[in-house]
């Protein structure tokens, strides 16, 4: 399995609760794609603007596969745009 951790800082002038919505439906969408275990967003308890989306697969196929959706490519990037520097990813697998 991998995890993949997405931190973001937004722009100081972002709206928090326009990113969550967009983040929101983002895990809606996710969690219903083929192999996906786990898909959340947090905020951070010491800067509330800096968040991270934290996902499980079950494989390198089926993130290859949920990168490539339909609303992946729709709403990420318009998550990106309201933060500082885009999302900086860090990819985990278990047991290794």
């Amino acid at each position: 399995m991998i995890r993949l951790n997405a931190f973001f800082t937004l722009k100081e002038t972002a709206d928090a609760d326009k990113v969550l919505a967009l983040a929101k439906e983002l895990i809606d969408y996710s969690r219903k794609d083929e192999g996906n275990v786990a898909y959340d967003i947090f905020r951070s308890g010491t800067n509330p603007k800096v968040m991270m989306f934290c996902e499980t697969w079950q494989n390198q196929a089926v993130l290859d596969k949920h990168s490539n959706s339909p609303h992946f490519t729709r709403l990420v990037p318009a998550i990106e745009a309201y933060t500082e520097s885009g999302l900086k990813c860090e990819q985990f697998e278990f047991g290794k």
